[in-house]
């Protein structure tokens, strides 16, 4: 028997210092892969946000596309170019600390615009209907794009003023003009001692007012034949159901595009005779059916989206009103001022002339203003050389300070045009259409209303208007919205190497970019103008192009025709606004003695929008679109 000896081997395990290192290793792999994981999702995550963003800027714009394409030139442009908070910075959420300018102050700078223009096409009303197959429809309207504002919450169950009590932030109502004489609920405005549901920018939205232009039908007109307790077969029922001044298809209707010519009367100016008036003023418990004056229907309130008007119309007022000039109105004819802020009372406000008083005078006595007034309108002519001509028998600076300040008196927002002028600043702007992310009242109860008809019929207009409070939202987390337009013109007289060499030139208030993408817009540094005010080219800049603008050059004055300005101080204004729109009226040529056509009021060829929106999840997120819109040609 062989005995072999165990070979003995030895095995040498790690020392303690060999595993803390493989340790360190495996850390580090481990958080070299979990931060690429990261870097990875995080760059996913932004990229999926991006696309969303993007995919909900591109159905913006089809939207705004088709309202441009559907734009018609038989009725009138405008738009108002103005810094919210008249020009302070902005915080982009409560508690932002970031200096977006780098002017020292935290948030930056932010444009509200406006724009508002007439079109064609197939429009119904955003109202729920009282009766469902009665929904009003149109294929005129005026669409309007601009942030909307918020009501401040109140508690309180009254408002002092009214007729009876009333809490408008609970219970809106179409005559609301959405303004708080002691309280500025403005955008950006910074507060003490209450909350301003639209200080800071995340919280703001982007409207698409669309009102209808529709003229009431006829007496024929199919009805329910009882609805509330109303008889259509009772002849002095019925007109309490058919379309009127006040009224489509049960839905309150403004008188006028123009807020300065909207409030009605119960009564015939000329016979004394009751005008019908609408089932809304009936269903107001507060009014007394007896009462001679009925409240106004304003746009501002976020209520109200049809107008008893067509643009033929608008146009003819338009026209004729300017003409007579400087305050528009001789003796009874109605004060500017008193359309703004008026509320519901019995009796008309001293001084103030109603919307029937108006018509009345307007379209049956010979005395101006009447229609025919619209063919002096002066407003300046091309001549046979195809210079505009602006020579004292074919150009009143009156006319064209009016025509202004009844184009921006059309606008559903609540501007203060009476001075007369032409021109605006952030003090003579008000209120924006009212909105809300919800409905302020969510239920009602059996108590809210009666149950008896005249109850049934408040409550279904109560609800209503909760609906409406939200149904023009367009953009959520819009924080930004500008309004640029162009001519199509380009300067020739730049330099190669200037970066606005062969650039189409954009109007509007001056506006810079980052275009050294340091993070911080700088005004006088080294950041590129993306737009500047209106000004007149000169043949050097023109070049051999033959549509250089012949117009008046506005800059320094507030009465031109494209852009008057009224800067709060130096040479940059806070707001601008510009009117496109109408024709001149045919005259003799000053030079020749020919008689020529007259000439147009310019349109733009381009309209630049440019908005920012907020990123839904991330409240420092930000992302910028713009897009270029062609004016379609005269049809």
């Amino acid at each position: 028997m062989n005995n072999h000896p165990y070979t003995l081997r030895s095995r040498r395990a790690f020392t303690v210092v060999e595993m803390l290192v493989v340790i360190g290793i495996l850390a580090a792999v481990s958080l070299g892969v979990a931060t690429i994981f990261q870097s990875v999702g995080e760059t996913v995550a932004k990229g999926r946000k991006l696309s969303q963003l993007n995919q909900f800027a591109a159905r913006i714009e089809r939207v705004m596309r088709e309202d441009f394409q559907s734009l018609t030139r038989d009725g009138f442009l405008v738009i108002i170019n103005k810094n919210a908070a008249g020009g302070n910075d902005i915080q982009l959420y409560r508690g932002d600390e970031r200096d977006l300018d780098g002017n020292g102050f935290v948030g930056r700078p932010r444009r509200s615009d406006e724009i508002m223009f007439f079109a064609r096409g197939d429009f119904v009303s955003q109202r729920r209907p009282i009766v469902p197959n009665m929904i009003a429809s149109s294929n005129e309207a005026a669409i309007y794009y601009g942030h909307g504002q918020k009501r401040r919450p109140q508690i309180a169950q009254t408002d002092p003023g009214y007729q009876q009590p009333q809490n408008l932030f609970f219970n809106p109502e179409p005559w609301d003009n959405n303004y708080d004489a002691t309280l500025d609920t403005r955008l950006g405005q910074r507060t003490t001692g209450f909350v301003n549901p639209n200080e800071f920018a995340r919280d703001w939205a982007l409207l698409r007012h669309v009102t209808l232009l529709t003229n009431p039908q006829g007496p024929g007109q199919q009805v329910p034949a009882e609805l509330f307790g109303f008889d259509s077969e009772d002849p002095a029922q019925r007109p309490r159901l058919t379309d009127s001044d006040r009224q489509i298809m049960l839905q309150p209707a403004a008188r006028s595009i123009f807020t300065s010519l909207n409030g009605s009367s119960q009564f015939d100016p000329a016979t004394g005779d009751r005008i019908n008036v609408s089932l809304y003023d009936f269903s107001y418990a507060g009014q007394a059916t007896s009462a001679d004056f009925y409240p106004l229907y304003l746009r501002a309130s976020g209520m109200v989206d049809i107008v008893t008007q067509d643009i033929a119309t608008i146009r003819t007022e338009l026209q004729s009103l300017a003409a007579q000039n400087p305050q528009r109105f001789p003796g009874f004819y109605l004060n500017y001022n008193n359309a703004f802020g008026r509320l519901p009372t019995p009796t008309p406000p001293s001084g103030t002339t109603t919307r029937d008083f108006f018509e009345y005078n307007f379209y049956n006595l010979p005395t101006p203003p009447n229609p025919g007034d619209g063919f002096n309108l002066k407003l300046g002519k091309y001549n046979e050389q195809g210079v505009w001509n602006i020579s004292s028998d074919v150009f009143d600076v009156n006319h064209a300070r009016a025509i202004r300040s009844w184009m921006i008196d059309a606008l559903p927002s609540a501007w203060n045009t009476s001075s007369g002028s032409g021109t605006v600043n952030s003090a003579d702007f008000y209120a924006g259409i009212r909105y809300e992310d919800i409905p302020t009242r969510l239920l009602y109860d059996q108590t809210d209303f009666a149950t008896t008809d005249r109850g049934r019929l408040e409550r279904a207009y109560a609800e209503a208007n909760q609906e409406m409070l939200g149904s023009s939202v367009f953009v959520p987390r819009c924080t930004e919205f500008i309004v640029e337009w162009s001519y199509g013109f380009v300067d020739h007289s730049r330099a190669v190497t200037d970066p606005l060499f062969k650039q189409i030139q954009w109007y509007g208030l001056e506006r810079f970019v980052d275009s050294d993408n340091d993070g911080i817009i700088e005004f006088n540094g080294d950041d590129q103008r993306a737009a500047t005010r209106y000004f007149n080219r000169g043949l050097t800049q023109a070049g051999n192009d033959p549509a250089r603008s012949d117009l008046p050059r506005p800059r320094g004055a507030s009465s031109w025709i494209v852009t008057g300005v009224a800067p709060l101080s130096g040479s940059q204004p806070d707001v601008e606004a510009a009117c496109f729109g109408f024709a001149t009226h045919p005259g003799a040529d000053v030079t020749s003695g020919q008689t020529i056509e007259g000439g147009a009021w310019p349109w733009p060829k381009l309209i630049r929008i440019t908005m920012t929106l907020g990123d839904p999840t991330d409240r420092e997120v930000e992302e910028t679109y713009q897009v270029i819109f062609e004016i379609p040609d005269a049809q």
